[in-house]
């Protein structure tokens, strides 16, 4: 179906028809290209693919945009889950790729010389290419590129097989061992699991608790594994944590830096699930009063076990778990706001203003009131510095249209679309 304006969009939206996003992408294409490569270590080449993908999030969504300012953080919000997206599926290629032709560095090194990086897309085709896919095609330019590609690791492919042919009864003999140790190791998880649980359970462990507000507690646990604390948030740690036990439990929001020199591995309890890690860099949050639990990872990976189910989750990837026990997987929004805050900054996207002032106050201290009950239905953006309050009112205060005022000792919000009543003229 065609990508064309609606006769229902509100006046005012930012992007209301293809026109106007062509002119956005051409006017930010380059300057969001070079922050991509800036996130895409060894894989810049894809920086063109992954900001067209954020543009064409930002069309979906185009009903949400009314300033220049709430569009550019969106963008440059997609942009960074994109490159994070990217790196992790070039990783597990790589992966798949060395299982299959072998681990010696010889082999690795023909293997990118006779499989280069495709030539960087320029801006006509970037555009081209996402109007098509606007309009549910592709251009002939990326049909042609996408066919080279594919019969470029259809080639590869071929070669690696007449290569290594003869692993095959090999491989079938490790895969039978493979199955023995995973059978092995599931029943003794099992195990580790109760002890874990049971630990968590005793009221005699170490707590650490934050107040609302506060959020650059930082507390390095006995194994060096650093946790950053968020706001209202509560840490147990069992009594014997230690080699042998490396375990804690999260009621509210945390950041963790897994040490990864130890036997065992770094459980955390969150809601209903256990987040299972080694050497691995995630955030977790189920505050008291969510339906939710989120789990996003940022470097390595970890194992999310909720009851019987197992989700292996690499980096860039997420975990939501309804309280109920189960698992999907939650919102870029969700997962932004879940993590960002531990990168210094509060992200909540598009969401109603009866939403977002429990995390004003939670994250700033601001205890802000709204007299006007239809204004808590409002959605606002709020993108601000974790150390800057006034940074936050602002951003609720452009992107809802509101303003930010006191009434006695009362912080407030208003609708600042309402005029003020004229003052009367002297006589």
């Amino acid at each position: 179906m065609p990508a064309t304006s609606s006769p229902n969009q509100p006046a005012g939206q930012i992007i209301p028809n293809e026109d106007a996003l062509e002119r956005l992408f051409r006017a930010h294409y380059a300057e969001l290209v070079a922050e991509a490569k800036s996130k895409l270590a060894g894989a810049e080449t894809a920086a063109p693919r992954v900001v067209s993908k954020a543009f064409h999030l930002a069309w979906n969504d185009r009903a949400k945009f009314s300033s220049q300012s709430e569009l550019m953080a969106f963008l440059r919000s997609a942009v960074q889950h994109g490159a994070v997206r990217e790196l992790s599926r070039r990783a597990g290629l790589h992966r798949a790729d060395h299982a299959i032709s072998g681990s010696t560095h010889e082999t690795e090194v023909q293997h990118e010389h006779h499989h280069p990086d495709p030539l960087e897309m320029g801006i006509d085709e970037a555009w081209d290419r996402l109007k098509h896919t606007l309009h549910g095609g592709a251009p002939e330019a990326y049909r042609k590129r996408a066919s080279a590609a594919r019969h470029e690791a259809a080639e590869h492919m071929k070669d690696l097989g007449k290569e290594r042919s003869w692993k095959g009864p090999v491989l079938l003999g490790v895969a039978a061992l493979i199955v023995f140790v995973a059978l092995f190791l599931v029943l003794d998880r099992e195990s580790e699991g109760r002890v874990v649980a049971n630990a968590l359970s005793q009221t005699d462990g170490r707590v650490y608790e934050s107040p609302q507000g506060q959020t650059n507690i930082r507390v390095t646990l006995d194994d060096g594994t650093v946790v950053r604390v968020g706001p209202q948030t509560k840490i147990t740690v069992p009594r014997k944590f230690g080699p042998e036990l490396r375990a804690v439990k999260v009621e509210g929001a945390a950041a963790f830096q897994v040490v990864q020199q130890m036997v065992k591995p770094f459980y955390v309890q969150v809601g209903q699930a256990f987040v299972i890690a080694r050497g691995t860099a995630f955030s977790v949050r189920r505050f008291a009063d969510d339906s939710l639990a989120i789990i996003a990872v940022k470097e390595g990976r970890v194992d999310v076990v909720l009851g019987q189910e197992i989700r292996a989750l690499e980096a860039g990837r997420a975990v939501q778990i309804v309280d109920g026990g189960v698992m999907s997987e939650p919102s870029a929004s969700d997962v932004e706001e879940t993590a960002s805050w531990a990168d210094g900054r509060v992200v909540i996207s598009g969401r109603p203003l009866r939403y977002v002032l429990p995390r004003m106050k939670r994250f700033y201290g601001l205890d802000i009131k709204v007299t006007d009950t239809r204004l808590l239905d409002r959605q606002v953006f709020l993108s601000a510095a974790l150390n800057s309050p006034r940074e936050a009112i602002s951003s609720v205060e452009q992107s809802g249209k509101l303003k930010f005022s006191y009434v006695g000792e009362n912080m407030t919000f208003t609708d600042a679309t309402v005029a003020a009543p004229a003052r009367p003229g002297r006589r």
